[in-house]
């Protein structure tokens, strides 16, 4: 009996959300295996695109072919991880000054036009949940929420603006070297694999955060959380745990690396731990309904 009535006051706690909060709770209650990592001595918040919180969301406005954040929004979430480990927290908000409107989502998609029905999503507001959702503010402003009316939800085109609007430091170099350089001296950098350089062999993309080395690994933040990198830049990739991959220096030029964006941590920029990143999705769970 006592069970009974705490599923029936449960239930009609829900019933009383406004519907906005039906979906904000929904997603706030999904499994997340987004987490703080330590890689040489220093802490890095990790986004997982395949988290169960939003692996299944839509990022794109066709209904007739729909893409998944899972599947299709690698550089997006790469750029969170990157960008989220260099702006300052208190910073993250200011992203909006260069969106069209408001960023709101649902238990279906981030897009602003293939949705499950407006009055059902809820705007992010907050510091807690700019964090929180930082990949899915990105996929919004890619999909058309932007003050260009570009419309690219698996592009990251704005990965040369938005550094400079949080007034982050930025470089580009195709030179190895030069990207370990700047590893070795604190920033961070963002690059692609697309696998063997022989011409025969297949072509995998795959978008990655080079965050630290030594005398002997690259280390990298993943977004995919499988075990294995995939091929076949795999052949060269170990994991060290979900979320942090690892290359020999030598076994680099093997693959196909693109263009790298040197990010420079802005002054301000405090590195997350797992006890502040807790505090952070717990006062975002206290928001549901406000």
């Amino acid at each position: 009996m006592k069970k009974l009535c705490i599923i029936l006051i449960a239930l009609l706690l829900f019933a009383a959300l406004p519907a906005h909060a039906e979906d904000e709770a929904y997603l706030k209650e999904q499994e997340s295996w987004n987490h703080v990592v330590t890689v040489l001595g220093k802490t890095y918040l990790v986004f997982a695109q395949n988290s169960p919180e939003w692996a299944d969301l839509r990022i794109n406005n066709n209904p007739e072919d729909p893409m998944y954040a899972a599947l299709f929004a690698c550089k997006h979430f790469a750029f969170a991880n990157a960008a989220v480990n260099v702006v300052p927290y208190e910073l993250l908000p200011d992203i909006l000054e260069i969106m069209r409107f408001p960023v709101r989502i649902d238990r279906v998609t981030v897009t602003h036009l293939y949705t499950r029905s407006s009055q059902y999503r809820f705007e992010i507001k907050e510091n807690c949940d700019y964090l929180r959702y930082f990949p899915l503010i990105l996929i919004s402003y890619a999909a058309g929420n932007n003050d260009h009316w570009v419309e690219n939800p698996t592009n990251a085109f704005y990965a040369d603006e938005i550094p400079e609007h949080y007034g982050i430091r930025q470089e580009f170099t195709w030179d190895v070297s030069e990207g370990l350089d700047a590893l070795k001296a604190g920033a961070l950098v963002m690059t692609n694999f697309y696998g063997y350089r022989e011409p025969d062999a297949q072509v995998y993309g795959h978008s990655i955060v080079l965050v630290a080395c030594d005398e002997e690994y690259a280390y990298m933040l993943d977004s995919n959380f499988y075990e294995e990198f995939p091929q076949p830049a795999g052949y060269y990739v170990e994991m060290v745990e979900l979320g942090v991959q690892r290359i020999r220096l030598e076994d680099i030029p093997k693959i196909n690396v693109g263009r790298m964006n040197i990010l420079w941590p802005h002054e301000d920029f405090v590195n997350y731990t797992a006890e502040r990143y807790q505090e952070i999705i717990d006062e975002s769970n206290s928001l549901v309904g406000q």
